[in-house]
């Protein structure tokens, strides 16, 4: 390949392919754009919409050449361990893989994204009610605080040792929920 190619082609996937210029048009390689969007997980659309922009420069894209290229990419991107690690990531896929085991690696990656974000968000509020909790207690032990206010604030202490014991207990199950298969039921129309 030349070296202005590979410019080129660095040049289209760090500016996310939101467009092409006249000269990466003027100089685009239709295949290596299809494989490269395909690859990518871009939906053929999306790829359709970034390499129009071409007609307003008097150049028209080679789509024949660029969809061939863009379903050899897309097989690439469809494969199962990619789609685990998208799920992982927490990141979607557009909805562009109709494997089977692409969209079941990509829900058991998916799945434990999910649990690790539940484990943070459980972890951020067990923070947040022992930051209220010693608060409370200091408050408590002011010689100040009135009865109404005493018992508000037990009150309180009360409801958030609740919860605190809830969250732990839920994050104690955790672990077993990420051992647990992923099961989703399909249906047919």
């Amino acid at each position: 390949m030349s070296h202005r190619f590979l410019c080129l082609l660095l040049l289209i996937l760090l500016s996310g392919c939101t467009s092409l210029s006249q000269q990466e048009c003027a100089e685009a390689n239709w295949q290596q754009l299809g494989y490269s969007h395909g690859q990518q997980g871009y939906t053929y659309e999306r790829g359709k919409e970034i390499i129009s922009t071409c007609r307003e420069f008097g150049i028209t894209a080679q789509l024949n050449e660029y969809q061939a290229s863009y379903q050899q990419g897309l097989a690439v991107y469809c494969e199962p361990e990619n789609g685990f690690t998208l799920g992982i990531r927490g990141e979607s896929y557009n909805g562009v893989c109709n494997n089977t085991q692409f969209r079941k690696a990509w829900q058991e990656g998916n799945d434990r994204y999910q649990l690790e974000e539940r484990k943070a968000e459980i972890e951020q509020r067990l923070n947040e009610i022992d930051w209220r909790l010693n608060t409370i207690r200091d408050e408590l032990s002011a010689e100040t605080v009135g009865s109404n206010k005493r018992k508000d604030l037990h009150r309180e202490r009360e409801m958030l040792d609740d919860e605190r014991d809830d969250l732990i207990r839920e994050r104690s199950l955790l672990p077993l929920l990420n051992k647990l298969p992923s099961f989703h039921v399909e249906y047919e129309l």
